[in-house]
């Protein structure tokens, strides 16, 4: 068996008891270091230098000993175990002593208790030694998240909502008087100080978050805007805490933030998408108008003015009939008008096809895909199917530019053999799908600085609160859905792209 060592301050004027003392710990075997005092200034100097894990004392008179070295290391403030060691067994005198701070008594006849009482009140001095480090590093933690929470742009809190559905704040910290403009005592006592603070037209959705978080026990986090004292100045916070089920209710522990500034700063450039948006949309309505009198100009004056030529030349060449060199000229020319006069039909059709005017826009897709067929040598398959009210113009000449966009795509960029063009006019809204068996787009051709197509499309659709879909892989070809809804809250464009079987 290992001897287990152990340092005794010995407190003993008698050699004889301080040795059979020593004999007895020996026997019980401990692997003693031990120093014998006899004096107050003796036990002061060995409790100063050195370490000890008990002391034991006389409590026999004469000599030093008894109370009076209780008391010394009572005020040295070591913590050690201190036993006395005495030859009265008087009832009184044991439990003045213990009275008095001793942590036992042994009797100096029979010390057959003496190492277990040592080994129990060592144990005893280590579970005290384990508790005050327990609490100095709680303390330690406590004072640092008091620093950080001090620290924080906002203030942490408690919440306590009782099963009456009433409310508490076990714990608001000092940061509420900067965010709310109230001081935390303000709030503990008079809890609806902070729904008076919150903004009217805020405070139902912050009543309806809190219950739903309440109910399912999930993350709480809300935003909205308070009023705060005394100048009613707003702000917006961000509310984010975790609940959890107590004996008295349910309790939530979390931080509210102040984020005016991110908040405005979200707000403006919503607002500045917004003016973007229209100003797109205006320039798009100036630019159509533009091309809407191009073409009227095209087809009206330069038109006329090409058929007077050609009617000009046609009288010409009837009378060179005896020159036929001058007739076969005249004829030449004849032919370079016609080609004219068709190059002005092509140039104003595609500046604003009269057909989307006249028959609307199914028509006018159809026949932009049999031209554009014709033109390049792809096969264009058109299907359409017309199931909701009449489309608005504005809404038309989109989905034809769009048409046109994505056309001209295909021809610069897929190497494809076949085209799928599908409108769909839903009860909802309008689907306008085009389909290739190209080469598809890749990351890096989706990611060019100055591909304006697909976002000149999506601009389009986005002022009509539509929305646009691009699913294309590498050699698998590309497909291209728009969604545009007859009414802002009708049928999302999921569904309706769903229904293509395309997205």
């Amino acid at each position: 068996m290992t001897a287990k060592k152990l340092s005794v301050l010995l407190v003993e004027s008698s050699s004889a008891d301080a040795q059979h003392t020593l004999n007895k710990l020996t026997q019980a075997g401990y692997l003693l270091e031990h120093r014998r005092v006899d004096s107050a200034r003796s036990m002061k100097a060995a409790l100063h230098k050195g370490q000890f894990d008990v002391v034991l004392c006389s409590y026999d008179p004469p000599g030093f000993g008894g109370l009076p070295a209780l008391e010394l290391l009572q005020n040295s403030g070591v913590d050690i175990p201190f036993l006395f060691l005495s030859h009265d067994l008087r009832e009184e005198t044991i439990i003045y002593t213990m009275q008095h701070g001793a942590d036992d008594y042994i009797f100096k006849g029979s010390l057959n208790r003496l190492a277990p009482a040592i080994e129990h009140n060592l144990r005893e001095a280590r579970i005290r030694q384990e508790h005050r480090s327990a609490q100095l590093a709680l303390q330690e933690n406590q004072t640092r998240l008091h620093a950080f929470v001090a620290d924080l742009p906002g203030m942490a809190y408690q919440m306590l909502m009782k099963s009456d559905g009433s409310i508490s704040y076990p714990y608001i910290s000092e940061g509420c008087q900067a965010l709310l403009g109230i001081t935390p005592q303000d709030l503990t006592h008079v809890v609806m100080l902070f729904e008076a603070l919150l903004h009217p037209d805020d405070l139902t959705s912050y009543q309806n978050s809190m219950q739903a978080s309440a109910r399912n026990l999930s993350f709480w986090n809300w935003e909205g805007r308070i009023l705060t004292m005394p100048d009613n100045e707003v702000k917006w916070i961000n509310l984010r805490c975790s609940p959890r089920k107590t004996p008295q209710g349910i309790q939530w522990e979390g931080i509210i933030f102040n984020i005016t500034q991110s908040k405005e700063a979200e707000l403006e450039i919503k607002r500045s998408k917004v003016q973007l948006r229209e100003l797109s949309s205006h320039i798009q309505d100036v630019r159509e108008q533009e091309r809407i009198a191009i073409a009227r100009e095209i087809h009206d004056d330069m038109g006329s003015t090409l058929t007077a030529i050609k009617l000009d030349i046609a009288w010409m060449g009837s009378r060179l009939k005896n020159d036929p060199a001058l007739a076969e000229k005249a004829k030449s020319i004849e032919t370079l008008v016609d080609k004219c006069t068709e190059a002005a039909g092509n140039i104003s059709r595609s500046l604003r096809p009269s057909v989307l005017d006249t028959f609307g826009i199914v028509a006018a897709i159809e026949m932009e895909a049999d031209e554009f067929e014709q033109r390049t040598r792809i096969s264009c398959i058109f299907e359409s199917k017309d199931e909701g009210p009449a489309l608005p113009p504005d809404i038309s000449i989109a989905l034809f530019r769009i048409l046109q966009e994505a056309l001209a795509n295909i021809i610069k960029h897929a190497s494809a053999s076949e085209v799928a063009v599908n409108i769909h006019n839903h009860k909802d809204g309008v689907v306008l799908t085009v389909q290739d068996n190209g080469k598809g787009l890749t990351d890096a051709d989706r990611a060019k600085p100055r591909s304006f197509g697909l976002r000149g499309i999506r601009e389009r659709v986005e002022c009509f609160g539509g929305e646009v879909r691009v699913d294309s892989q590498p050699g698998r070809g590309t497909q291209i859905g728009v969604y545009i809804p007859h009414e802002a809250s009708n049928k999302s464009a999921d569904s309706l792209l769903a229904q293509q079987n395309l997205f």
